[in-house]
């Protein structure tokens, strides 16, 4: 089978995490991408992931510490994947388009609208694939809602509950996930779930919200992170941290079908957790289990009938997975599955390889392009701007800065925006 060569770019946390990803495709039937470089500013860092891909793929990577360079002495190198932090998603991904290098870059796209639309633009400019490694969509109870829902189970759609409440004072994973310049926990987080919301019902309209800043000093708990990947780096960040950047979002959402979404994503709250997902439609209700954890969906009907087995496949005639996920997660129809956090990140990683490599060798769009990744970015930020505001925006607004007052000052600082334009 033919494959893509490629370069990890950004060599912390998530890159290791994206190089199980890797390992996971190389172990399967449908390989079609190959890592040959790594490329971080901290060589140490580049070092590491170098020796680890040796360890798990079989051979070492050349080492790089800049892309133009590296895309030079490579002449073959084709794509890259960027992982490095949020504040650089859009700075790093437009280098490697510009080098030549189709790109996928982790969500989200950039830390505002302006940076989304600058590697959407170098993307065009340069003819390249960019492709956002959105994981939440991918996931085969997430990919089964949608065919729930799409093939009419619970009617039509009326309303979507999202709730995420928790973390109290503590940091999540990093410092740099509670400034605002660098890409706030709501948005680094908070995009999985706007994501969602979008893949279940469609384009929204417009957003009313509100958001808070609950927490301005954060706690170091020593966390490794989600799969333990950051422990490396988590006792060396100081004991506290002051926050300039909002933990908490609310909104409510009207879509362009008419569908309502309420959408809490809280991460100061205190006492009881919660993390929920609800779908309600004019023949009866869905039961979400969340993400990457495989629990099965429970369908609600007003006859009183709940099913949470695999009776469920019946309401969604539509579903039915790619060969490689069907490969990774046992079946084209899985309803249900049961690995630990890590096996089942590396296999959803896997599959954003994968298609990255289809298309790249077969030129075509992947699902999450970057006007797709933009639109998250979007829906992400609305409530942050109707909060200044005082009132509703749309899509159209946020794309075309007409509702930007929340993000000028991050512009300002990426060099995206000049104060006189203000």
């Amino acid at each position: 089978m033919a494959t893509v060569k490629y370069a990890a770019v950004g060599c912390g946390g998530m890159g290791r995490r994206h190089l199980r990803g890797m390992a996971r495709l190389y172990q399967s039937s449908r390989r079609n991408m190959e890592l040959v470089a790594v490329c971080d500013l901290n060589q140490e860092n580049a070092n590491f992931l170098a020796d680890e891909a040796r360890d798990l793929l079989g051979a070492r990577p050349r080492v790089f510490v800049d892309i133009a360079q590296m895309a030079r002495e490579m002449p073959d190198l084709q794509a890259a994947d960027v992982t490095t932090d949020t504040g650089s998603h859009h700075a790093v991904a437009t280098a490697c388009l510009n080098a030549g290098l189709h790109v996928q870059c982790e969500k989200p796209l950039a830390v505002t609208m302006r940076g989304c639309n600058l590697a959407i633009e170098a993307a065009r400019r340069n003819r390249r694939i960019l492709s956002v490694a959105e994981n939440f969509r991918r996931d085969p109870i997430n990919r089964l809602v949608k065919a729930l829902i799409a093939d009419g189970a619970i009617g039509t759609p009326r309303l979507m509950i999202e709730t995420t409440i928790g973390g109290r004072d503590t940091l999540f994973i990093t410092p740099w996930r509670h400034m605002k310049k660098t890409g706030t926990i709501t948005l680094d987080e908070g995009v999985h779930h706007a994501d969602i919301l979008r893949y279940y019902l469609g384009e929204f309209r417009y957003v009313w919200g509100e958001t808070r800043l609950h927490e301005k000093t954060r706690q170091n708990t020593k966390s490794a992170g989600p799969g333990g990947f950051y422990a490396r780096w988590s006792g060396g960040f100081p004991d506290t941290v002051e926050a300039t950047g909002e933990d908490a979002l609310y909104a409510h959402i009207t879509f362009e079908s008419g569908a309502i979404g309420h959408w809490i994503n809280d991460h100061a709250g205190h006492g009881l957790r919660q993390s929920a997902r609800h779908v309600y439609g004019s023949k009866g209700s869905l039961e979400c289990p969340g993400d990457r954890n495989g629990r099965p969906i429970t369908l609600h009907l007003d006859d009183g009938t709940v099913i949470d087995d695999g009776r469920i496949l019946d309401y969604a005639p539509s579903y039915k997975l790619s060969p490689l996920a069907a490969e990774l997660f046992g079946g084209e129809r899985v309803w249900t599955y049961s690995f630990e956090f890590n096996d089942t990140d590396s296999r959803i990683l896997a599959l954003e390889y994968h298609e990255l490599g289809d298309c790249i060798l077969n030129n075509h769009a992947p699902e999450v392009t970057g006007e797709e990744a933009r639109a998250d970015v979007a829906l992400n930020y609305a409530p942050f701007e109707s909060g200044r505001l005082g009132r509703p925006v749309t899509l159209a607004d946020m794309i075309h800065g007409r509702a930007d007052a929340y993000q000028r000052e991050i512009d300002i600082a990426l060099g995206l925006l000049t104060p006189a334009a203000v």
